[in-house]
């Protein structure tokens, strides 16, 4: 008994094993999503951002530092020439040992507007995280349905080739018995050569654009894809995808610069007024007249008054760059709201266009029909069902092309109004 049921056990394992490898293969196909995260957890650029977004913090925390005390520690030992006096007041031999405490207290609120400068450069890179990420979207999103519209034209010219091929067999019957060319045969037999060569040179395309696949995802480059992407029935208006235009991480990141730039300007001006310093000193240990006090304080004012120019050069210097960055980010910002008309338009046009095609394919496809019938009762030529059947064949890949098209350009609007892809919750996905 127990071995029998080890048996079974082993059979059911076995079983198991099985259906886990069906259902595996039967979803081992990626869609953009699964795409787009094997990519992101690949690639250098957005890693490369999230460490500029790291040292961007630690310069904050630097600037912050400003505001706390600083404690050091001091120690030295002097000689005294021989030919000095040794006294008690100046002895020859002088070992000093001191801890120094400084707090700034007034620097001119330059301190705090160096806070609120770094803060707005962490944000600035937090949002050029956020961009890398939509622009790897982007790439993905084309490599992925480059791939998939490559693939949908290769069937399609192997059902093209596979008609001439069922043409050219009922031309060489209807040749034997005499109601056929020879010529019309080769005529069948030039088509298909000139399909097959194109079939070469789509395969060319298509093995470019997996290897770009596979340098993007960092998986084999035959893996399958799956598109599970859907167009919507109706399409927001342009005014909805407008709206979202502040919502854009690279019209933010500029912002979010335009604001460090101002805060430079505080910075600069505030090296024009004077500062205060309370320092601090415990002696450890010294020697001459002063041995018997063991600490000091001490309060430090500091004016400004000539720096041969320097310091109204630095603040006409900030104005200047917050200026800059004031038409950098008006820039930024017609340049998202041109890319959400421009793009928008597209899709318009897209499904317009999709439309269009579905009509000309099926009107195509009854037109190769009815010539072929023609044709056995000897109404038309082989030329004519020829050209039927091509015409049929490119309508079809150009709808094919243009579904992939108008996802594609879907996904580029919803990309360009922050839909896709999906937010990180931090800096890091």
């Amino acid at each position: 008994m127990k071995s029998g049921a080890g048996v079974l056990t082993i059979w059911i394992a076995a079983l198991a094993l099985c259906l886990g490898a069906g259902t595996t293969a039967a979803t081992g196909a990626l869609t953009l999503d699964e795409y787009f995260a094997q990519a992101l957890a690949r690639s250098e650029v957005v890693a490369t951002q999230g460490e500029l977004i790291q040292q961007a913090e630690e310069r904050y925390r630097q600037a912050k530092s400003t505001l706390r005390p600083t404690v050091d520690g001091v120690a030295s030992y002097t000689w005294l020439d021989k030919g000095a006096r040794d006294t008690v007041a100046n002895p020859t031999r002088q070992p000093h040992a001191r801890l120094t405490a400084s707090q700034p207290l007034f620097r001119g609120f330059r301190e705090f507007a160096s806070m609120r400068q770094t803060q707005a450069l962490v944000d600035a890179q937090g949002e050029d995280y956020r961009q890398a990420r939509t622009q790897l979207f982007k790439d993905v999103a084309q490599n992925f349905y480059d791939v998939l519209a490559l693939e949908q034209d290769r069937k399609n010219f192997d059902e093209q080739i596979s008609l001439n091929l069922q043409r050219e067999k009922e031309l060489q019957d209807r040749v034997r018995i005499g109601r056929s060319r020879a010529g019309e045969t080769l005529a069948v037999q030039t088509t298909i050569s000139t399909l097959r060569a194109q079939v070469e040179q789509l395969q060319a395309q298509l093995a470019a654009a997996r290897e770009a696949f596979a340098f993007l995802s960092g998986l084999p480059a035959d893996t399958p894809l799956r598109d599970s992407e859907t167009l919507p029935a109706n399409l927001d208006t342009l005014e909805a995808y407008l709206a979202r235009l502040e919502l854009r991480p690279d019209v933010k990141a500029a912002q979010q610069r335009l604001t460090a730039a101002q805060e430079n300007i505080s910075v600069a001006r505030g090296a024009r007024q004077p500062s205060l310093d309370l320092n601090a000193n415990r002696y450890l240990e010294r020697k001459g007249s002063l041995e018997n006090v063991d600490w000091d304080v001490q309060l430090a004012l500091t004016i400004p008054l000539y720096a041969g120019g320097s310091l109204q050069s630095q603040v006409r210097e900030a104005v200047s760059q917050s200026t800059q960055a004031e038409l950098g980010a008006s820039q930024v910002r017609r340049q998202a709201e041109q890319e959400i008309r421009s793009v928008y338009q597209s899709v318009v046009y897209d499904r317009s266009q999709l439309e269009a095609l579905e009509k000309a394919t099926e009107a195509a496809r009854k037109n190769y029909e009815v010539q072929r019938h023609d044709y056995r009762l000897g109404l038309v030529t082989n030329l004519e069902v020829l050209q039927a059947l091509t015409a049929f064949q490119e309508n079809q890949r150009a709808l094919d092309r243009a579904r992939y098209t108008a996802k594609l350009d879907y996904l580029r609007l919803e990309a360009a109004a922050v839909r896709r892809p999906a937010v990180p919750e931090g800096p890091n996905p």
